[in-house]
């Protein structure tokens, strides 16, 4: 595999989610550059690839593991850097609560530990720094290993170490001599998470500027390492980056309201967020968490008060910070009981012969106020002067398929943000000649909401799958956009609905709720809703709709699912239509009917494309569409499906029969206007 092509793939990944990059990477057809396969050739795209999610993986990190930031830089520098400025859109609106805005905060428990600086959490087990200890403890609290003299084999003085983190079964930590508010020799230590032993360090830049490391925090998605500083001189004002692959330096990002006395950092979803001992234990004044938004094309972040600690046991000396993400918990480091003069132990108040260290944990519930979709930063697209008679309203997928807890996403993450971007230029190829196209940004929910037991995403998803909150509250957003759409932005023009996986069960929620309003019906021209199943449940409740039987009917639902011939089909029926030959029976199309199979790459430019790539039938007892004729079937069968089911090729609803859709988009508008 060529560094191009590598790097374009790991874009995609970092961009557009796992399964679909890695789909396109074994050969199968999705929106992606083509010919990125087991061997990184367009001959071997063409002979259909075997290769596994897990081989794809390894090779996109074969030589080096890039960065997000790398990926950015060097598509940036292939033509077009694909940022939300870049696309038109304005930047994302800061959080101004001083809450944590999205969240409710609850404390869950309090557990005493060993160490008093810092506090970590990698799979189920939870790590304590001390000054000079390092703790492992399992789900339950209990004690399970612990390193007393955590400085051996180190090549610098130290004995001091703050706030930590774990990544991939390593333990990063900012390891210096300090005493009295004075920090020297600064390193970044590297610990073995099962041992807790030394393994290595990462180089510590002077050059910074940096005077004390406080904490660091692994942010896998830019691949950085962030150290900040407790220092209350200009050092303390900035957070450095290190490059998580090769330890280089990478760079400072001034905090223009820096908080006074940082001690931690942690990453979580987009964010960084800080602890900072900025209240008075003398005076009960609490301390406070932080966060600002990993922002690498800014040099300058705004950073937002989001909890103060008002429920802590005793006011003290707040430390490190970390999330449970499993169990979605925000860990905090406290200690209470000494008395804490630049940064050390200097006696005990009364009733204390020693200080008592702990952990809160706290519950982080989601909040969901509505948004404002006035707001021209809520729209992946929003033409400013629409210039068609008719308009599409596209309901984007799920872009983020790393998310494998049950949640719904962040539409101020400047990481979901380009995901969403990335993700409409694979797609608006489909109908931009046919209208302009209205695409909010929406709370949509994560992957990890649709996953089954057994680890894998079900066959059929409708629109009562998965029936969560996280769904209600992605439907919530999705009306508020329709709605602001129709009587702020449409004009009374003629509308498309085009919702492709979880943005299809978003359309047919409008359907049900507004299809039989007359003023919906007037400028309704069709749904096309591909990847969710029309049941016969969905139109047993909703009989004011129709699905389409011909290829330009009007006022009709446009959907149908892709399967292998030779699946193990599931046991449920939907309404489908054949997009190559525009029937509803199992009368079958041959691969002469198709106009073009199109692969897309990441900046919406066409790649590639094969005129009869395939054919397809109507499955007569499942509804499902068969695919035929693929040169090297079996082999496209056989490769590993990911969290996809075998002959589940959902990821290629879309491109399988792209110029038959994009045809019969304008088809249908045209049939609407001649009536």
């Amino acid at each position: 595999m060529d560094a191009y092509m590598r790097k374009q793939l790991l874009a995609i990944l970092l961009a557009t989610g796992l399964a679909l990059a890695l789909a396109t990477a074994m050969g199968r057809p999705a929106a992606a550059p083509a010919g990125q396969n087991a061997a990184g050739s367009e001959e071997q795209a063409a002979e259909g690839s075997e290769q596994t999610h897990a081989q794809a993986a390894e090779q996109a990190a074969e030589g080096s593991e890039q960065t997000h930031a790398q990926a950015a830089e060097q598509t940036g520098a292939e033509g077009s850097e694909q940022t939300a400025a870049a696309s038109g859109q304005q930047e994302p609106v800061e959080y101004s609560s001083p809450r944590l805005t999205g969240f409710e905060v609850a404390l869950h428990d309090v557990h005493t530990v060993d160490g008093r600086q810092g506090i970590a959490w990698e799979n189920g087990r939870y790590y304590v720094s001390g000054s000079t200890s390092l703790s492992c403890y399992d789900a339950d609290w209990n004690l399970t290993a612990v390193n007393t003299d955590p400085f051996t084999g180190e090549e610098t003085t130290a004995n001091h170490i703050g706030d930590i983190d774990v990544y991939k079964g390593e333990i990063y930590a900012g390891a210096e001599y300090f005493a009295d508010g004075e920090a020297a020799d600064i390193q970044i230590a590297v610990f073995d998470a099962e041992t807790l032993k030394f393994t290595r360090t990462i180089p510590f830049d002077a050059s910074s500027g940096q005077t004390e490391c406080s904490g660091v925090a692994v942010d896998p998605d830019t691949g950085s390492l962030w150290l900040c500083s407790w220092a209350a001189d200009d050092s303390g004002h900035y957070l450095y980056r290190y490059d998580l692959t090769t330890g280089a330096y990478a760079g400072r990002f001034l905090m223009k309201q820096a908080p006074q006395w940082i001690q931690g950092a942690a990453y979580y979803d987009g964010w960084l967020y800080l602890t900072a001992d900025d209240g008075s234990a003398d005076e009960k004044a609490p301390d406070h968490v932080y966060r600002c938004q990993v922002d690498l094309s800014a040099e300058e972040w705004d950073v937002a008060e989001v909890y103060a600690l008002e429920d802590v046991t005793m006011q003290g000396e707040i430390e490190g910070l970390s999330f449970d993400r499993a169990q979605r918990r925000l860990l905090v480091s406290y200690n209470h009981g000494a008395r804490i003069v630049q940064g050390m132990a200097k006696g005990f108040y009364d009733g204390f012969t020693e200080e008592i260290h702990e952990v809160y944990t706290y519950d982080l519930t989601r909040t969901f106020r509505p948004l404002d979709y006035s707001d021209p930063t809520l729209w992946i697209r929003r033409p400013a002067e629409p210039d068609r008679e008719a308009d599409i309203f596209f309901l984007l997928p799920t872009v983020n398929l790393k998310g494998f807890v049950p949640d719904n996403e962040d539409v101020y993450n400047l990481t979901n943000v380009l995901r969403f971007d990335l993700t409409m230029n694979l797609e608006e190829g489909l109908v931009t000649e046919a209208g302009n196209v209205y695409a909010p940004l929406y709370r949509q929910m994560t992957i990890g909401s649709y996953l089954e037991p057994d680890g894998r995403l079900p066959a059929t998803i409708s629109p009562d799958h998965p029936g969560s909150d996280s769904m209600e509250y992605a439907y919530r957003d999705i009306r508020d956009a329709f709605l602001y759409y129709r009587e702020h932005l449409g004009g009374g023009r003629p509308f498309v609905l085009f919702g492709y996986s979880q943005g299809a069960q978003m359309a047919l929620r409008l359907l049900e709720e507004f299809g039989d309003d007359e003023d919906f019906r007037e400028d309704f021209v069709a749904a096309y809703v591909i990847g969710a199943s029309v049941t016969d449940d969905f139109l047993s409740r909703c009989p004011y709709l129709q699905t389409a039987q011909a290829e330009t009917d009007t006022g009709v639902i446009v959907s149908f699912n892709v399967m292998d011939e030779k699946a193990q089909l599931p046991d449920t029926h939907e309404h489908a239509i054949n997009p190559l030959n525009w029937r509803t029976d199992a009368t079958p199309a041959d691969n002469s009917q198709n106009l073009g199979y199109v692969t897309i790459d990441i900046h919406g430019s066409v790649v590639s494309e094969t005129p009869a790539y395939c054919g397809a039938r109507l499955d007569e007892k499942t509804g499902k569409l068969l695919v035929t004729g693929i040169e090297n079937q079996d082999a496209l069968l056989d490769a590993d499906p990911g969290l996809f089911r075998r002959g589940d090729y959902h990821l290629s609803d879309l491109y399988f029969f792209y110029r038959n859709l994009q045809k019969n988009v304008n088809d249908r508008i045209e049939a609407f206007e001649e009536k």
